[in-house]
Parts: structure tokens; sequence; C-alpha cells
């Protein structure tokens, strides 16, 4: 049925508590996981903004050193996750892309052809009675195939689209 299914992820508690999900999807003819890690310009711009003594070419330069650090470190996890992936006898393969997470979570699910969406959520924006976060409730609005959200309470997850 979702012999496809793309997992974004930050790295983050409930991120992991979607692979746990991901994992069991084998028996339910899951055969391939594109992973995605998506850094997010926003925060990228505001650490450049928060150095903003440096000046031309040299903030220019920062911003590449930056980016290109976030993106190793991110690929060392995603290295991890693949393994975890395989080793439940799927096909994985991952990206690091950057942007807005939802912008850019919703464009690979487009490119990959997934059939699942499963991804996990904090709600980073702490809006009282939120259940889910910001990126999570947009891709669930828009995504075109269903969205598996798993939070920090999740006992039994729930598919929306």
């Amino acid at each position: 049925m979702f012999r496809k299914v793309l997992y974004p992820t930050d790295f983050s508690e409930c991120s992991y508590k979607a692979l746990d999900y991901i994992k069991t999807l084998k028996a339910a003819g899951t055969e391939e996981v594109v992973v995605v890690h998506v850094l997010d310009e926003r925060e990228i711009d505001l650490v450049s903004t928060g150095i903003g003594w440096l000046a031309g070419d040299r903030m220019v330069e920062y911003d590449a050193k930056l980016e290109g650090r976030m993106r190793e470190n991110a690929q060392e996890k995603l290295n991890g996750i693949l393994s975890v992936i395989k080793g439940a006898g799927m096909k994985a393969k991952a990206e690091v892309r950057k942007g807005y997470p939802s912008v850019e979570v919703l464009a690979t699910a487009k490119r990959e052809r997934v059939s699942l969406v499963v991804m996990g959520s904090h709600g980073k924006s702490n809006l009282a009675g939120a259940v889910v976060g910001s990126v999570s409730e947009e891709v669930l609005r828009k995504s075109t195939v269903p969205v598996l959200i798993v939070t920090r309470e999740t006992q039994n997850a729930c598919i929306g689209r």
C-alpha cells in the first residue's frame, strides 16, 4: 500500500519516535524510505545576522562554512538513520536540502512520488493547545498523499490527508 515513504527529520526526539513507526512499515509492504533533513534558511540567516559585523566577502565565506558544517553534521546523523532503515529490510536514501522545511518536504514528496509521509511533530511554536507544530501542520494541509504525524504523546498514530 505505502511502497515508498518520505521521512522528514529534524533529529528531534519526536523525529526519532517517528522512525520507530517507519521500521514497522516493512510488514505493511513498504519497500523504500526517502529521508530528508532541511536546513532551515531562516535559522542560518538568524545566525548570520547575529554576527553581522563581518563585512562583504568575509560574511559570504562565513555563511558557506556554516552551511557546510551544518550539512556535514546532518549527513552524519542521516547515515545512522539509513543504517536503521536498511537494517529493517528496506531500501533507503537520504538528502540534505536548504530552504523552508514545509516547502522542501512537500517538494521532496512530489519529486520522489511517495505514497506516505511519516514525520514527528513537537509543536515548536508553543501555542497553547497546539497539537502539532507549524511545519507538520502545513505539510498535513498541503500534502497530496497521506501524512502520519507522530507527537510526543503518540501511542496510536493517526493518518490525515
